[in-house]
């Protein structure tokens, strides 16, 4: 490997190069304000470039844990109706989602939230019926610990009923923490 410092004829600006290709410019070497990167970055550039893409002044926060999963069929992705694992489309730090009953699933992470204070966004199909509004809640009767978290997928209300649990074909959960 090797590392060369070169500096700009108007001394306004240094850049570093390492093994001729990749390169750090920054301006005003004795104040530094802001830095250019060219070439190819190693490690997390690709997450923090997807990050960085963001507008506006406001934050940009990422999801620590998502999934699409469907809460009718099991991992085999078969029509099944018991209690067993769900079969999961796609996902980030999610190792498996449990039915536990109607509408019920436990979503386990791969790798544990920093502490059990997050939030949770979801939403879920109504899958032809006539819910007008579905939703995904935190199950009121299991408390959410550092590496999962009990949901429900159900609806507000209908023409003929004022709510309740449902099994969806498509569930989509967000934890933020």
């Amino acid at each position: 490997m090797s590392l060369g410092l070169r500096a700009d004829p108007t001394n306004t600006s240094a850049v570093i190069s390492v093994a001729g290709t990749d390169q750090v410019v920054i301006t005003n070497a004795s104040n530094v304000v802001a830095t250019t990167f060219t070439g190819a970055l190693a490690g997390n550039a690709t997450s923090a470039t997807a990050l960085s893409t963001a507008t506006g002044a406001a934050p940009s926060y990422g999801a620590r844990a998502w999934v699409n999963f469907d809460g009718r069929n099991n991992i085999s992705n078969v029509l099944d109706l018991s209690n067993t694992n769900r079969f999961i489309r796609a996902s980030g730090n999610v190792s498996s989602v449990l039915r536990n009953g109607v509408g019920d699933y436990t979503v386990n992470f791969a790798v544990a939230m920093p502490d059990a204070n997050y939030s949770i966004a979801g939403v879920a199909r109504g899958d032809g019926f006539d819910y007008p509004s579905t939703v995904v809640g935190i199950n009121r009767n299991t408390a959410q610990t550092a590496s999962l978290v009990r949901i429900y997928a159900g609806y507000t209300g209908s023409v003929a009923s004022l709510g309740g649990t449902l099994e969806s074909s498509v569930v989509c959960v967000s934890i933020f923490c």
